[in-house]
């Protein structure tokens, strides 16, 4: 026990840095910051990784030789590197809760809400699509390509190294790009299908004045979108892979990009 705390405070300037970008990259990452997990362990997980990865991480830091505008811009770079690793995983996140709040939107289940931590208000429909992505996110093994590129990033980005360009900017102007044309192509299919059900009601309403369409309406809606979702689960599903596969792909294109 004794070597441990020996060895800690000897490279504890290095393990600081290390536990910056951690703490930063699982702050923003969505499944870390949501209340499935508790705090502490969020904190024991981060500790844990910080002090694993501390004997593999080249580079020292001597915090008794170094100034505090130093150390502060070195903690900066570390927080901005996970920060940026993790905004990729934020972006593909927010393409399942996009489209879920379209169609729900189309269906008038945008009244029913629920508070998420990590994106505020969001729609019933939105928590499930988001259950959807999560669980197919590690059903085909993406965790593990996740935490392995976030090992690697600090032999592709050591520590202190980061640094902004150009292209790192532009690769995210193109995501948020990303974000609404795969959100509307994962609704389309169900916003057709409902599109076509309120022109029919409005139809109905125009030719048969007798029937009170808006009371009629809503329960129409919301029997069509969720027979339409039990019709097509299988299509979301498929689609959330390739969500997952992308998101896998850009992650570590982003990742290359940090390391110049």
């Amino acid at each position: 026990m004794n070597e441990f705390i020996n060895y800690i405070s000897a490279n504890f300037g290095l393990f600081l840095l290390i536990l910056v970008r951690l703490s930063s990259f699982f702050l923003a990452f969505p499944f870390m910051s949501t209340p499935f997990l508790p705090g502490n362990v969020k904190v024991l997980l981060v500790l844990a990784l910080s002090v694993y990865l501390l004997p593999y991480v080249n580079g020292s830091v001597d915090l008794t030789h170094i100034s505090t505008v130093k150390l502060f811009l070195l903690v900066l770079k570390e927080a901005m590197t996970g920060f940026f690793l993790s905004l990729v995983a934020l972006i593909f996140y927010s393409i399942s809760i996009y489209a879920a709040e379209l169609i729900s939107y189309m269906m008038g289940l945008t009244v029913a809400n629920m508070f998420d931590p990590t994106f505020g208000m969001v729609s019933v429909l939105g928590r499930f699509f988001i259950l959807i992505f999560y669980g197919v996110f590690f059903a085909t093994g993406g965790d593990r390509i996740f935490i392995g590129a976030l090992f690697e990033s600090f032999k592709v980005v050591p520590i202190g190294s980061f640094s902004l360009s150009e292209p790192i900017f532009r690769i995210f102007l193109k995501e948020g790009d990303l974000l609404f044309f795969l959100s509307f192509k994962m609704a389309f299919p169900f916003l057709v299908a409902l599109f076509i059900t309120n022109l029919s009601l409005a139809l109905i309403n125009r030719l048969i004045p007798q029937i009170n369409v808006f009371i009629v309406g809503l329960p129409v809606q919301l029997f069509v979108g969720l027979f339409l979702l039990a019709v097509g689960f299988s299509s979301v599903v498929l689609f959330s892979q390739g969500l997952v596969e992308r998101f896998i792909e850009e992650f570590l294109l982003v990742f290359k990009m940090l390391g110049g």
